[in-house]
């Protein structure tokens, strides 16, 4: 199915035959296979142009024809075909070779899509299930038997879950999340999301949305700037958009759980002469430095917990 897709969506080339060979087998076979099956078809002569040349091209064909140019790229398309005879429009595109999905092959892949969909929620509330118990091997095993069931599979997933992400993920577990007006349990299955997020490696934005996603109304997001830090310097241009906090709050709450995790790190080789911050904004990030950078391992319990506020990065390094 996923090769079907491939070869409904862009013209087939080299690059296409070199990718799909090892994993499917000879692509004409395959595309014979699929036309056989009524799941595939041949692009129209309209569908090859536009894949084939860009607007500015189709537009200066007109006009080498002493046409005038106008309308969308489709409906210049148009115009050309019926400047021409069908054997000088089929010449323009005589080398590209181009599919698309019959109306039996929409409905195989609506089905594909709905069972990969259902198979992905599954696995993710599986894994939520076993967060919630923090069991984060277990919940990254769970996540990879997922992804080997995929066409392609990263390599990760054959391999333990790495010590740094099974970190962060406990510490997301850990956070009281005090900040947020959420009962217990909901607090609890929020940093369970924020977790999974972070074993399945999602961009921050991702993690935002996801939050968004658990939380739906159960809370106005403009009540989590309420960071409880010391000296708090304030978030400037905070967003006014309920995802773009949610976002900026979702990266901050992983940042911590990273800090806290290279901190710990760092405690535990002992290298140097003690930690110093790394603000972000180099020494004009006032707020975690205070005019401090550098703690001696006996003045750890003076060093401050980063992030500082919503929104910071700076972050922790040996002092050698």
């Amino acid at each position: 199915m996923e090769l079907l897709l491939c070869l409904s969506r862009q013209r087939v080339d080299l690059s296409m035959e070199q990718a799909w060979t090892p994993i499917a087998g000879p692509l004409e076979h395959n595309i014979a296979r699929f036309v056989s099956d009524g799941l595939l078809e041949e692009a129209s002569l309209e569908e090859k142009l536009d894949a084939r040349y860009k607007a500015t091209e189709i537009r200066q064909m007109l006009e080498d024809r002493g046409i005038k140019p106008k309308g969308k790229k489709l409906e210049m398309i148009a115009t050309l075909i019926g400047s021409m005879t069908l054997p000088q429009a089929e010449l323009l595109v005589s080398d590209v070779r181009m599919y698309r999905l019959t109306e039996q092959g929409n409905l195989k892949i609506e089905e594909y899509r709905a069972t990969n969909e259902k198979a992905r929620a599954e696995m993710e509330a599986e894994a939520i299930a076993l967060l919630l118990k923090g069991d984060v091997k277990k919940a990254w095993a769970r996540i990879a038997r997922y992804y080997e069931s995929q066409l392609t599979c990263d390599a990760k997933w054959a391999k333990p879950v790495p010590e740094i992400i099974a970190c962060e993920a406990a510490h997301l577990l850990k956070m009281p999340y005090d900040d947020l007006p959420l009962t217990a349990v909901q607090k609890k299955e929020l940093g369970a999301h924020l977790a999974l997020s972070v074993l399945l490696g999602e961009s921050f934005e991702d993690a935002g949305r996801r939050m968004m996603n658990y939380a739906g109304g159960l809370f106005d997001l403009t009540q989590a700037l309420a960071f409880h830090r010391p000296n708090p310097c304030g978030t400037a241009g905070q967003p006014d958009d309920a995802e773009a906090l949610a976002v900026l709050y979702a990266t901050t709450r992983i940042h911590e759980a990273l800090t806290a995790c290279e901190l710990a790190s760092l405690k535990a080789a002992r290298l140097g002469k003690g930690i110093k911050v790394l603000p972000v904004q180099g020494n004009d990030c006032h707020v975690c430095h205070n005019g401090k950078f550098t703690y001696a391992w006996s003045e750890l319990e003076q060093l401050p917990r980063l992030p500082r506020q919503i929104g910071c990065n700076c972050t922790y390094a040996a002092w050698l």
